[in-house]
């Protein structure tokens, strides 16, 4: 029997200085990309630039009338409810008396 035997081929640092310059720059450049993608990675909306009213929520007060309330002319009601509820960053429409919402200006389109 042929047995083939292979060998690993060895590998010697000439330069220690530079081979150590070396992986620093490789470790600096790779934590400079970390932290690029991670400070890419916050999610930025128009609703951080859009003006808004506070409104309290008083005694029988709903999203949808609230809504209604604060509304251009001729604009759907579930949208502006929709919106109302994601300048909030709200799950659900539930609106209790005292709580202080935002309500994004709507203005009407020109004709």
């Amino acid at each position: 029997m042929n047995q083939r035997v292979t060998r690993r081929k060895k590998y010697r640092i000439v330069n220690l200085k530079k081979f150590i310059s070396f992986i620093i720059s490789v470790f600096i450049i790779a934590i400079i990309l970390v932290f690029i993608f991670v400070k890419n990675n916050e999610a930025y909306s128009s609703t951080y630039k859009e003006d808004y009213n506070e409104i309290i929520v008083g005694e029988g007060d709903t999203l949808w009338n609230i809504a209604v309330k604060n509304m251009p002319d001729k604009y759907d009601v579930r949208k502006m409810v929709y919106e109302i509820m994601e300048f909030n960053q709200m799950e659900n429409a539930y609106i209790y008396p005292g709580d202080l919402i935002k309500i994004p200006i709507k203005h009407n389109p020109k004709s």
